[in-house]
């Protein structure tokens, strides 16, 4: 919901691997919004920079995500 004024929310999808859970746009793993790693000990989420680099944030509770908002916005623009 934080990018529905960005972006169609049928253009968003997610994969859930292994490791981490990916939110995609048009479902490319090549266009990876954001990554979520949650384990027992500690929460991630992990927003590419403008060449792909893994920036990583340690929010406190998964409620805090909406924190995180400009940057998202900013890596789906990146896509448009």
């Amino acid at each position: 919901m934080l990018l529905k004024d960005t972006v169609s929310l049928e253009n968003l999808s997610y994969k859930d691997t292994i490791n981490y859970i990916s939110i995609l746009y048009q479902g490319k793993v090549t266009k990876w919004i954001c990554r979520f790693i949650l384990s027992s000990t500690h929460k991630l989420l992990v927003i590419p920079d403008e060449n792909k680099k893994e920036v990583r944030y340690t929010p406190d509770s998964s409620y805090d995500i909406h924190k995180y908002k400009d940057k998202l916005v900013e890596v789906t623009n990146r896509y448009l």
